[in-house]
């Protein structure tokens, strides 16, 4: 029986840590903002944009922080780590593009 990682299971991890780090700043942003912002206000669609532009960057700068485990040495050429590596580039590729619509969400929040 070979104890080699099968191409499916290498993937980028989700911790609690990260879930956390989505989670609580968002509660907290949004929160914050309906507690503080009277909807007749016309900058409260320019705040709004800015957070909702926050939020996607906070999201985007976690997915492109997920790391794949190591999976150890193996008798492969590299084979494994090269897949490692790819899956990590990939996951950081989705989030930089999050982040990129993120400060388009900011960027419209301070031009509208």
């Amino acid at each position: 029986m070979s104890n080699y990682p099968k191409d499916e299971d290498i993937k980028a991890k989700w911790t609690a840590y990260h879930k956390a780090f989505i989670i609580l700043p968002t509660i907290v942003i949004w929160v914050w903002f309906i507690s503080l912002n009277s909807f007749i206000s016309p900058s409260t669609i320019n705040k709004l944009l800015s957070l909702i532009g926050l939020n996607i960057d906070i999201i985007g700068v976690i997915i492109a922080s997920l790391k794949a485990p190591y999976y150890g040495l193996f008798v492969d050429g590299g084979k494994i780590e090269f897949k490692r590596q790819q899956v990590e580039h990939e996951s950081f590729k989705r989030g930089m593009f999050i982040v990129v619509v993120g400060l388009f969400f900011q960027a419209l929040g301070l031009l509208v």
